[in-house]
């Protein structure tokens, strides 16, 4: 039995093109249709698809999702749009969504990302890429649109056109109507080579920074000394957190990470710190109550039977209920020698700003903090039979 595939269709010239090309060879088709009813003209285009699709018994599935007015259009609909896809997809036991981007659309992509100064995976678009474990499958990227359009004419494909397509609205309307639109087909194959060109050199300049990485102990110095630092950091951070950053954005940070300091980017941490770079996810910071004695694990922090003497305290009833919490400004607690800020422990022992921000402390029902891990307990809780031994974990 022939697989089944998915074919994203508008009921625009290039997705009706695409359509009835696959429809000729054979294929077996699902159609996939989103009407946001953004437009006068959005049910005339479900109209085309649907005629279409009865005429030649095709399965069409139309979806109809309503605007929050809370985000962006635009990335409102792909993600819509594409989460649609994926649930007909895995429905239908395939994993082959086809979309009508061509070559145009192509030059496009690579213009809109040069106009911000986008680093990225791939300039342009790629013939197939993996999303969620399904392939996206973009077969008319050697084809113009008004090939796609003269294709529809000749065979006397019914398409609509999306009238919010025509104007500047948006950066990429903008790129299309004073760029795209005046080249012509020769200067348009040049562009393409260009774009082929830029992503050879970007392939081997990942292909460096990935081999740097293999071997990098985090030293700063080692890394200001690369030829590309700023394209390293941001190799680094992409496959961190999963986000590409502009040049401009990168050596900014190379700059500022040559001294001492503390940086927050998308929901992370990053450090230097006397000459190396740290890097974790931002946590939240909580507090835990702990009412009796009792031994747990969590992913913070474990409170066990036995360890060793600087992870044990002895608890006794009056101390509870137990808090283990992040640190505060103004903690302290009373050793052999004296009482001594925890936070001046930590900058002591050369524990980095981004650890000492989660550095737990374990405070009893009197508010005093009695446990901190990695210094131990306060005098009045020592005791050579412990009972409680707390451990922490940095991640």
């Amino acid at each position: 039995m022939q697989k089944k595939i998915i074919v994203a269709c508008s009921g625009g010239p290039d997705s009706m093109a695409l359509l009835d090309k696959l429809y000729k060879q054979g294929h077996t088709i699902i159609v996939a249709h989103v009407n946001y009813h953004k437009r006068d003209t959005a049910n005339r285009d479900e109209k085309i698809v649907r005629d279409y699709c009865q005429k030649r018994s095709i399965e069409v599935e139309v979806q109809e999702p309503t605007f929050d007015n809370k985000s962006n259009f635009q990335s409102w609909a792909r993600k819509v749009r594409y989460d649609f896809f994926f649930e007909l997809a895995a429905k239908n036991d395939t994993d082959q969504i086809y979309v009508a981007h061509h070559l145009d659309d192509h030059l496009e992509t690579y213009l809109f990302q040069k106009s911000r100064n986008m680093l990225c995976d791939h300039y342009g678009l790629k013939s197939e890429n993996i999303m969620k474990d399904m392939k996206i499958i973009r077969p008319l990227l050697h084809e113009t649109k008004a090939q796609l359009i003269e294709y529809c004419d000749q065979n006397n494909i019914e398409y609509g056109i999306d009238e919010s397509n025509l104007g500047n609205d948006y950066t990429r309307n903008k790129i299309r109507h004073s760029q795209i639109e005046k080249m012509s087909l020769l200067e348009k194959l040049r562009l393409n080579e260009e774009i082929q060109k830029e992503n050879i050199k970007l392939k081997d300049k990942r292909e460096k920074a990935a081999s740097f990485l293999k071997g990098w102990d985090r030293s700063i110095d080692t890394l200001l000394k690369q030829e590309d630092a700023w394209f390293i950091l941001e190799y680094y951070l992409h496959l961190e957190i999963g986000n590409h950053y502009s040049k401009k954005h990168m050596k900014s940070l190379i700059e500022q990470l040559q001294s001492n300091c503390l940086l927050e980017i998308d929901g992370y941490y990053l450090e230097s710190y006397e000459g190396m770079l740290y890097f974790k996810k931002i946590k939240e910071n909580k507090s835990y109550t702990v009412s009796y004695l009792e031994y747990i694990t969590n992913d913070s922090f474990s409170l066990l039977k036995t360890g060793k003497v600087i992870e044990s305290i002895y608890v006794s009833e009056k101390d509870f209920p137990l808090v283990i919490r992040s640190v505060k400004p103004g903690d302290q607690i009373k050793l052999r020698y004296g009482t001594k800020k925890v936070s001046r422990f930590l900058i002591d022992r050369k524990i980095p700003k981004i650890y000492r921000k989660e550095w737990l402390v374990m405070e009893n029902s009197a508010k005093k903090v009695i446990f901190v891990p990695g210094i131990g307990c306060d005098v009045e809780h020592f005791s050579i039979k412990p009972n409680l031994f707390m451990v922490q974990y940095l991640t």
